[in-house]
């Protein structure tokens, strides 16, 4: 949340807790009559609603995964990143207090992770840096605002956030800016005041996968732009409900959110509801174009390179579930 003057800007659950999952398909546009192009088949599951305190998650945030498969969750309701084996076993936690110190983060906003295992904790002015062996290495201070982070496939890091005339930035583990790209997105006549600031010329969320893409939603109409080896390489147009452009709500603004997940030849969009209670929906794009929409119960974070899909999900407890994608 940001005050402009009297105005509160808000992203659509971008930084609240992550909505949880459980997916199964229903047809195009939630028909039940036309079968789904793909469904997902669990074949982990992390957490626990009692017990062993390490799979007992207070909240999932951010899910990201490392070369080795090792899988990170930020849960940011306990201020911890939890970090566990591929096969679901426990490797550790680590803890990130609040505050304003060097090992400290007063936003907590995102983490993303390197083939090698580098850890990075976004605190929005400044980013934290862990080595794949746990440890404190650095934290070092951003001059801009950047309100999410990734790896796309490198030991670079990627930061979102309107500066200098692009929005995507990219840093090494030292902190030092090696170059941006990304122009920012067209802003509306009635936003033109506003236009350099974060979520209106550029989303508050955006994703990074494995495979090196990056995928950035337009905030003002269903679009992704599609990003590798910082150039602009496919853009994907969508429509759904659950899509709304920027709009002012009292004294507040609102962006849809979305989480976005290339596996193998498609990209997955979860686009988040205001209402917790509204049917949450996953579009499926295939060659370009909008294909499928599957019926979920909440978000997909990242996918590893057999194509499996990491979810996190809510109901009877917090967790985590690896589902593979099975195409019909």
């Amino acid at each position: 949340m940001r005050k402009i003057g009297s105005l509160i800007v808000l992203g659509v659950v971008c930084f609240i807790g992550a909505v949880g999952i459980a997916a199964f398909g229903s047809g195009r546009s939630g028909s039940a009559a036309q079968a789904p192009r793909v469904t997902l088949k669990p074949d982990l599951v992390i957490g626990a609603a009692e017990g062993n305190e390490n799979y007992v998650l207070g909240s999932i945030s951010r899910i990201d995964l490392d070369g080795a498969g090792n899988i990170y969750i930020l849960d940011y309701k306990d201020r911890l990143i939890r970090i566990f084996k591929n096969d679901g076993s426990f490797l550790r936690n680590i803890s990130v207090p609040a505050g304003q110190g060097p090992k400290e983060a007063s936003s907590l906003s995102g983490i993303a992770v390197t083939p090698k295992g580098t850890l990075y904790v976004n605190d929005v002015r400044k980013v934290i840096v862990y080595g794949a062996d746990g440890n404190f290495v650095r934290s070092f201070l951003v001059d801009f605002r950047i309100s999410s982070i990734g790896c796309p496939g490198a030991e670079d890091l990627v930061a979102i956030g309107p500066h200098g005339g692009k929005i995507l930035h990219v840093f090494d583990e030292s902190g030092k800016l090696l170059g941006s790209f990304g122009e920012p997105f067209a802003v509306p006549a009635e936003f033109e005041a506003m236009k350099e600031m974060p979520m209106f010329s550029a989303p508050l969320l955006f994703d990074s996968g494995k495979d090196g893409r990056i995928f950035v939603l337009n905030p003002h109409k269903y679009e992704i732009s599609v990003f590798k080896d910082r150039r602009l390489v496919q853009t994907l147009k969508g429509e759904s409900p659950l899509f709304s452009p920027i709009k002012r709500m009292g004294r507040a603004f609102l962006s849809t959110a979305a989480n976005i997940v290339g596996c193998d030849g498609r990209v997955f969009v979860a686009l988040r509801a205001l209402d917790p209670r509204q049917q949450k929906k996953m579009d499926v794009f295939e060659n370009g174009k909008q294909v499928d929409t599957l019926d979920v119960k909440g978000t997909p974070h990242v996918a590893d390179g057999l194509g499996r899909v990491y979810f996190a999900e809510e109901g009877d407890f917090v967790k985590v579930v690896r589902y593979a994608v099975i195409s019909r």
